[in-house]
């Protein structure tokens, strides 16, 4: 008989990871690619070089903004507002915003109009998957599949 001896932590990490797949088989690549196309079209314009790399990365920040939604969506099963949880999220989700904000403008100009217009569209980005991610988690969760 082998005893196996986990700490808390391997255990929390693992737990996490378990959500995050089943979560994400909800998630389409298709409408990731869609909806980045529909928001970012008119900035390629100033970025021609390394479109599909800012595609991919856009991408990226999209499925971290759905996780982060889906995790935080765990407080609307216990009670809490979707206001309280928006603003228990917020630094992660304005990071999010930053990060992909500083990508665009490493690849990007632009003048200083187009670059707030560009800021607005990172910020809804997000937004809009981490509220994705809250609408699906909130799904699971209701209907306990977490």
């Amino acid at each position: 008989m082998a005893i196996v001896i986990t700490n808390f932590r391997e255990k929390q990490r693992s737990k996490k990871m378990d959500y995050e797949r089943k979560v994400l088989r909800d998630l389409s690549l298709g409408q990731l690619r869609k909806e980045f196309q529909q928001i970012f079209r008119p900035f390629f314009e100033y970025s021609l070089l390394y479109q599909q790399e800012i595609e991919d990365a856009c991408i990226d920040i999209a499925i971290d903004a759905y996780l982060l939604g889906a995790a935080y969506s765990r407080f609307a099963y216990h009670g809490e507002t979707l206001n309280d949880i928006r603003n228990r999220s917020s630094v992660q989700e304005n990071e999010l915003v930053e990060s992909l904000f500083d990508y665009w403008q490493f690849w990007c100009w632009g003048t200083e109009p187009m670059m707030e217009s560009l800021q607005q569209c990172c910020q809804f980005y997000v937004e809009r998957w981490w509220q994705e991610g809250y609408r699906n988690g909130e799904k699971r969760y209701k209907m306990r599949l977490h």
